[in-house]
């Protein structure tokens, strides 16, 4: 089930939880752990370090929802910490927030407020895993509390509402401190100064309603001199002739653009769109190998 960028309205009386920033994953505990990422496939082997939670007896047949993250020095999560866990020795750790299956039943048309009580009342924790606390508050209170823990914002959820899965929904808003995206980067302007024979800035877009790849912008920022390297030879290894934007788009990027298949997303933070439809003051963040290129949209308030 996912998430949809909105502003949650009076009438509901909405939970509230941290948001987390890291890669979502679901956890079938039986006979061992397998742990499934967004595009439904095996990551299990990427996180040895939550293995021993298909071994824990209080998890044995449940199917857990969650996001796997790595937390800085003062317990954040941290997006670039996930990206360089394997270079630094770091482990990541399961945030359970769902229960979907137990004792042999699917729990998920059950109200998310059950489905709660009953992930709470299982007492799941470990080295690398626990169920964290819902946010007491109001939403004027709970953004408060978790801008000045740094954390990137809340999700609240319907306290009626069924698990639907793979589906973006209104039951589930997510409330952003700064915006941050998904983007597909389909190609690039090539670098000048000291960046001369490498990337200037990415060109990223997103799929509209119509599957054509829109132009959200070039991001420049947030990148060293060894990662444009890297992304520079990535990008060129699936270069292509043409543009994979659409035509309209294309046409308002510099001439000398290298253009690429649009298979790499990359998750972005900026201060706002513009009126034109371009991102202002963008800021790379990371890779997210657990997005599909194709489920990349243009983010909108419900």
């Amino acid at each position: 089930m996912k998430a949809r960028l909105g502003d949650p309205g009076k009438g509901v009386a909405w939970n509230f939880e941290v948001k987390w920033d890291g890669y979502r994953a679901i956890a079938f505990c039986s006979g061992g752990l397998k742990l499934q990422g967004r595009r439904l496939n095996e990551i299990g082997a990427d996180f040895p370090e939550i293995k021993p939670l298909g071994s824990d007896s209080r998890a044995r047949g449940l199917v857990l929802d969650g996001e796997l993250v790595v937390v800085d020095e003062d317990g954040r999560p941290d997006f670039q910490l996930m990206q360089s866990r394997r270079e630094r020795q770091l482990e990541a750790h399961f945030m359970i927030f769902d229960l979907l299956w137990a004792d042999g039943t699917d729990l998920r048309p059950m109200p998310y407020l059950e489905r709660r009580a009953r992930l709470e009342a299982l007492g799941l924790t470990g080295p690398t895993w626990s169920v964290p606390e819902r946010l007491a508050g109001e939403l004027n209170e709970v953004l408060e509390a978790t801008a000045a823990l740094g954390l990137e914002g809340v999700v609240a959820k319907d306290p009626d509402s069924p698990y639907v899965s793979g589906r973006r929904t209104n039951y589930w808003l997510k409330v952003k401190h700064v915006k941050r995206q998904e983007f597909v980067i389909g190609g690039w302007l090539p670098g000048k100064g000291h960046r001369s024979g490498s990337l200037g800035s990415l060109l990223v877009g997103y799929y509209d309603g119509n599957s054509e790849l829109r132009l959200a912008g070039r991001v420049g920022t947030g990148m060293g001199d060894e990662l444009l390297a890297e992304l520079f030879a990535t990008l060129s290894a699936s270069a292509r002739v043409d543009s994979p934007f659409v035509a309209e788009d294309a046409a308002s990027i510099p001439r000398g653009a290298g253009w690429c298949e649009p298979e790499l997303v990359i998750e972005v933070r900026f201060t706002e769109w513009t009126r034109e439809g371009r991102l202002r003051n963008p800021v790379f963040v990371g890779f997210r190998p657990d997005k599909s290129p194709r489920e990349v949209v243009r983010e909108e308030p419900a």
